[in-house]
């Protein structure tokens, strides 16, 4: 129970490394306050208990993000971790992407992170201690041909780690994120088939990873374990980006 008594909040939660992360997450004992958009009745079971809070919120949406952790706060009485996970995903040729592409994709996947970790930091300067784990992906570290647009933002989140990481760490506030790869997720089950074949050639391991593999991770980066660790992008990608 290495999360006894903690408060996460948990964007993304409804599927995939979201829902992973939370049923980890609940069997070590934290308090969870889930978030999702348009699948919360996914986390009916979870909202069972009474250690978890759902909240829909659309984080493209300010007021949300601040309604997300003002009900968080009023729940449970203070926010210890914040997992943001909340993303979208396309494969769309770069001559072919439109500004809608762009902008919904740079909306949920860096601006929802960027404003709720801005809601949160406030929470964690005040109790003196605070972490935060951002879900990146091996595109924001060497590009992607398959959906340029995602890479970018996820190249945000992991240069907004490293700011956060450098302003707070004085706060005693951990920020890291996590990189992963071809995981076995409805994102990725986007992806043609051929394609995810051929990827997985060039994986090492020669297989995906599993969301409960990458909760894992989560977990670790948000125990005490990882106290001495922050501003950091570690890859969970089956050694495919290995140096």
């Amino acid at each position: 129970m290495i999360l006894e008594g903690k408060v996460a909040i948990i964007t993304g939660a409804s599927r995939g490394i979201g829902k992973a992360t939370a049923e980890l997450f609940l069997k070590e004992g934290a308090n969870l306050v889930l978030s999702a958009h348009q699948n919360v009745k996914l986390l009916n079971d979870l909202a069972k208990n009474k250690q978890v809070l759902v909240v829909k919120a659309d984080l493209r949406l300010k007021e949300d993000i601040k309604k997300l952790v003002k009900d968080a706060f009023d729940k449970f009485s203070k926010i210890d971790i914040l997992v943001s996970n909340a993303g979208t995903f396309e494969c769309v040729d770069f001559e072919q992407i439109e500004e809608s592409h762009f902008d919904e994709v740079m909306n949920l996947d860096l601006k929802g992170a960027f404003f709720l970790a801005q809601r949160v930091i406030p929470y964690f300067r005040k109790q003196g201690h605070g972490k935060i784990i951002n879900v990146s992906s091996l595109s924001g570290k060497i590009g992607s041909s398959a959906a340029p647009h995602y890479a970018v933002a996820k190249a945000g989140i992991i240069a907004m780690t490293k700011s956060l990481a450098r302003i707070y760490g004085k706060d005693n506030i951990n920020v890291n994120a996590i990189a992963p790869s071809l995981i076995n997720t409805d994102m990725v089950k986007k992806i043609p088939e051929e394609r995810i074949a051929r990827l997985i050639e060039a994986v090492p391991l020669k297989r995906l990873g599993s969301p409960e593999e990458v909760a894992k991770l989560i977990l670790f980066l948000a125990s005490n374990a990882s106290d001495y660790i922050s501003g950091q992008t570690i890859s969970i990608d089956g050694g495919m980006s290995m140096i």
